[in-house]
């Protein structure tokens, strides 16, 4: 029973609380959300058109934003749509977006511009939020706004009458006969003719006066009347022409500015008189071609001015932003304004303040000349006919100009180069470039630096033209003036001249050098950029030592345009090593050319602990690596990737001990010139290696073609071990014979007592041929045992002799391999070895995943020579290890000796060649020692072991699978005394230690 009465309890609390809801709600009207009441933020962007309308990045303007649901805009519905920041946006749509603010982006109303006047109004209608209307305004070249209707009071629901009260002289309406608290009703009051409305007056049901705004008021509690007094016209003024009203813009081909009336239609018709800046313009009845004069085209209702100036002999100029206009014209008050163009070219109209233009022009450069030497000839050609650079480009300048409103500077975003797509039109003919002596450096003010700047308004480059005259500094400026009239001079940036007389080691000092964040230096740029003479830091003639935080040393800064260093000289003395000048790269500098060219005079040393590097440059003479150096080429240490541009005219000589890492080398020794010698013709090595040398990472090299019979080959390996370090890859290529059409393709390897070892790959190909013999991949004598190898002799066509994959003496150890001689095709057969070869100056890298091996069983054989005595040791073991079937057996070095003995060969009989694993044991004859003449001495010898008397034991046959070995323990040294008291001893002390362990383990269990 309690439970029924809890129930029917909890049901009539439920409907009195379902009643009082329910009443309360038909009681009750809610307001709406509060409006903002200031509008934050107004942006009117030409870029991508449209019109930003912020209200604040509060929560409340942001909840306000989000419920907006229509926009109208001077009396026209815009259609929410979607629209771009970044591309120009047309029609009548809306939508919200961030923009940024003063604390982060916040949201705000967009709209399209293309259909906006003004001033506009705005009205905004938002779920649950009243009508709100902003006024949009541009005036002097700014746009404002401001909210003009914001009511936040709630509707009561009731409905109050508007009445009308007669008018003499004239009639008033309502746009509605009700209307409920706080709704806006509009007024329109049209006098008759002759007379004008003088005051409207609305009063409630009191007879109490209604405040009224422009031609509406705010409806009261109440009923309202509503009247309209007019009075009489008073005595006609002269008309006005508002200058927000006028409308400029130009022709299809922006050759003539077009002026507008709208509001005054017949103003065109009455104009008598146009001044510019006080001057009087003429008025002629065509379309004008330059400054001075107008048209009254009253056919179309518009004044015409020139916009671009097509006479030869005009004096005046076109119309420019700043000038101020005055027109006059029968029946309107003189009409003065001020005209602006912005840089997209469009024209405005604003009230004359007296400033002139409100912008201001800025000019500067940015980056530099590359200095000169006295005499040189091309340093920037330029075509008048394009204004394109030949093929010197010594200037990288670039020219930049920037518009803001005066009395501001310059933003980053506001500096545009100033070229052809520019929107600040330079006039060429009235912009120049100074080049004046730069006193402060001790430049004489009379100095003739003997070369002119090129400015072409077409390009945004400043280039210079003429032959260095007189050494020294020089500052390199520009002065420009725009259509607008507006001039600008810029920065100026140093040119130095040079005598070409400078000496390396007076240049290559840090002072003349940028340091850098790492605290190491470049020479950023090599100045002057050719260097002849060496001098001396070293203590030597003509030597050289790089200082050792030189990290870069820079031709020039652009590809294609060279720093030069030393001379040439003729090949054969570079062979002879007659070379007389030398640079050497120390312990601790790792140093990167780029963009030079060193010549044949240079001997290039780099030394234990240095590192070289060459990238877009060109060696033409010897780089010695010696132990401890390293050496890369084409390598970009940055980016981890290989590159193209440098390559080497003359040979890398690798020492005992140096190191080849991470290098793509390639040769232009034969065609290549050494200045203006053409003596070399040479199929020598590009790469030699001598001892034991290391190659880590990836590796390339590349003979150069034939230059008379045979192309050039790529790597030699003598007398010493090239060792591949784990995952390294060494790929070598021939140089091809496709220059000349009989030539014979280039070595890819050639081992000469040489060894390529290493768990890496191992890539050698025999340079490709039109009519000649093919390359072989490897020839000589020398071993291979890298984890892989692939090695392919080159294809021949006709009679000619395709490339061996290996000639000569040349075991191949590696247990993954692909080794194939070439084939002999007819001629003008495709090659199917074509898609093999390494495109040098193309492709930084050769086609890695072409070379593909495969697994092969590797049979070796083991040598071994053994002295066969047990009890002592006559020599150690010889053992040869790795030998292949048919391999000559290698001979016992030395000669045999036993104290008492004649060595009389070996066991058995040493065979000419290795068939197998094999021990040859040697024998021996004990001598005769007896002399008739002495008395006979006892022999102290002792039997020989297993009653072996001296002869020898030995180890077995010659068959393939006899793998004995002498361990070191079979080696007994003679005895020296008798061992027995010695074991008896040892005995007893075991004894004695089992003894104590019983003791001791009774003792614990008692």
């Amino acid at each position: 029973m309690k439970k029924l009465w809890r129930r029917l309890g909890a049901l009539l609390i439920a409907a009195v609380m379902v009643l009082s809801v329910t009443v309360r709600e038909a009681g009750t009207v809610y307001a709406a959300g509060t409006l903002p009441t200031q509008v934050t933020n107004c942006e009117n962007s030409s870029f991508n058109g449209l019109l930003t309308l912020g209200f604040g990045d509060d929560t409340a303007a942001t909840n306000y934003v989000k419920a907006i649901n229509k926009v109208t805009v001077n009396d026209t519905e815009f259609t929410k749509g979607t629209i771009s920041k970044y591309w120009s946006n047309t029609g009548t749509i809306w939508n919200i977006d961030n923009v940024m603010g003063s604390y982060g982006y916040y949201q705000a109303l967009q709209i399209c511009n293309e259909k906006i006047t003004f001033p506009a109004k705005i009205v905004i209608s938002a779920d649950g939020y009243d009508d709100m209307t902003v006024s949009v305004k541009y005036e002097k070249s700014k746009y404002s706004a401001e909210i003009v209707q914001n009511d936040n009071k709630p509707s009561t629901g009731s409905d109050y009458k508007v009445v009308l009260k007669a008018s003499a002289n004239g009639t008033v309406n309502v746009d509605k006969v009700t209307a409920k608290e706080g709704e806006k009703v509009t007024v329109t009051a049209t006098p008759a003719d002759g007379y004008v409305l003088d005051t409207v007056s609305v009063k409630d049901s009191k007879n109490a006066e209604i405040t009224v705004t422009g031609n509406t008021f705010a409806m009261p509690a109440s009923d309202v009347t509503v009247r309209a007094v007019f009075k009489a016209n008073a005595p006609a003024e002269d008309s006005t022409v508002s200058i927000d009203s006028i409308k400029m813009e130009t022709d299809f081909f922006s050759q003539n500015w077009y002026f507008t009336f709208p509001e005054n239609v017949d103003y065109v018709s009455k104009i008598t008189g146009v001044s510019v800046n006080g001057t009087a313009w003429n008025a002629i009845s065509y379309n004008p071609s330059s400054g001075g004069s107008y048209r009254a085209d009253t056919s179309n209702s518009r004044l015409t001015f020139a916009a671009k100036d097509f006479s030869s002999s005009s004096t005046v100029p076109v119309l420019k932003s700043g000038d101020v206009i005055t027109i006059t014209a029968d029946g309107y008050k003189d009409l003065t304004f001020k005209i602006l163009i912005d840089t997209n070219g469009k024209m405005t109209a604003t009230a004359d303040d007296g400033q002139g233009d409100n912008m201001q022009l800025y000019v500067k450069l940015e980056g530099n000349f590359e200095c000169a030497i006295v005499g040189q000839k091309d340093y920037d050609g330029v075509s008048s006919a394009t204004g394109a650079a030949s093929s010197n480009n010594n200037s990288n300048v670039t020219v930049y100009g920037a518009l803001v409103e005066k009395g501001k500077e310059p933003a980053d975003s506001d500096w545009k180069e100033l070229n052809n797509d520019s929107d600040i039109n330079i006039v060429g003919s009235k912009s120049k470039v100074n080049i004046v002596p730069d006193t402060s450096k001790g430049t004489s003010k009379d100095a003739d630096s003997g070369m002119e700047g090129v400015y072409l308004t077409i390009s945004s480059a400043l280039t210079l033209n003429g032959t260095p005259k007189d050494a020294g500094d020089y500052l390199i400026s520009v002065s420009v003036t725009d259509d607008q009239g507006r001039t600008a001079e810029s920065n100026a940036l140093p040119f130095t001249i040079y005598t070409g007389n400078e000496k390396l080691a007076d240049r290559l000092v840090l002072d003349n050098l940028t340091q850098t964040q790492d605290g190491k230096y470049m020479w950023n740029i090599m100045e002057p950029w050719a260097i002849r003479d060496f001098g001396s830091n070293t203590g030597e003639k003509e030597s050289v030592r790089v200082p050792k935080n030189v990290k870069a040393w820079y031709g020039s800064n652009e590809s294609g345009t060279y720093g030069y260093l030393g001379y040439d000289i003729a090949w054969k003395d570079v062979q002879s090593g007659n070379i007389p000048q030398i640079l050497y790269i120390p312990n601790g500098c790792n140093l990167t050319f780029v963009n030079m060219k060193i010549l044949s005079s240079v001997h290039i040393i780099v030394e234990d602990g240095g590192t070289l590097n060459l990238m877009d440059s060109t060696v033409q003479g010897i780089i010695d690596v010696q132990s401890g150096g390293t050496f890369s080429m084409n390598y970009d240490n940055f980016n981890k990737t290989f590159v193209t541009g440098a390559s080497v005219c003359g040979q890398v000589r690798m020492a005992d001990g140096s190191i080849l890492e991470n290098a793509a080398i390639y040769s232009h020794a034969n065609y290549l010139a050494n200045g203006d010698l053409t003596d070399r013709s040479t199929s020598d090595p590009v790469v030699t290696t001598t001892g034991n040398v290391t190659v880590k990472g990836n590796v390339f090299i590349q003979g150069d073609s034939a230059g008379t019979e045979i192309g050039q080959t790529a790597l030699q390996v003598k007398d010493g071990t090239l060792t591949l370090e784990d995952g390294a890859t060494l790929a070598a290529f021939g140089g091809d014979g496709n220059t000349l059409i009989y030539s014979q393709g280039g070595t890819a390897i050639k081992l000469d007592n040489g060894k390529i070892t290493g768990s890496g790959k191992l890539i050698a190909i025999g340079g490709d041929v039109l009519f000649g013999d093919g390359g072989n991949a490897v020839e000589g004598n020398g071993t291979i045992s890298t984890t892989e190898a692939f090695l392919q002799g080159s294809t021949a066509y006709g009679e000619k002799a395709p490339g061996k994959a290996t000639d000569g003496t040349i075991k191949i150890l590696s247990p993954k391999q692909s080794v194939k001689d070439g084939e002999q095709l007819d001629t003008g057969s495709d090659d199917p070895l074509a898609d093999l070869y390494w495109k040098t100056g193309i492709d930084p890298m050769p086609p890695l995943d072409k070379y593909i091996t495969e697994e092969v069983p590797i049979v070796t054989y083991t040598v071994t020579y053994t002295d066969g005595v047990d009890d002592e040791v006559i020599f150690e073991d010889q053992v040869t290890t790795d030998l292949s079937d048919g391999d000559a057996t290698p001979a016992f070095n030395g000669t045999p000796a036993r104290d008492g003995y004649t060595f009389k060969g070996w066991n058995p009989a040493v065979a000419e060649t290795v068939s197998g694993d094999i021990t040859y044991t040697a024998q021996w004859e004990k001598k005769d020692t007896s002399d008739p003449k002495d008395p006979t001495k006892p022999s102290f010898e002792k039997p020989s072991n297993n009653g072996n008397s001296g002869s020898g034991n030995t180890t077995g046959n010659a068959s393939a699978d006899n793998k004995n070995t002498k361990s070191s323990n079979a080696k007994k040294t003679p005895k020296t005394g008798d061992e027995s008291h010695m074991m008896l001893w040892i005995v007893l002390m075991l004894a004695a230690v089992a003894m104590s362990g019983v003791v001791v383990y009774k003792r614990k269990r008692s």
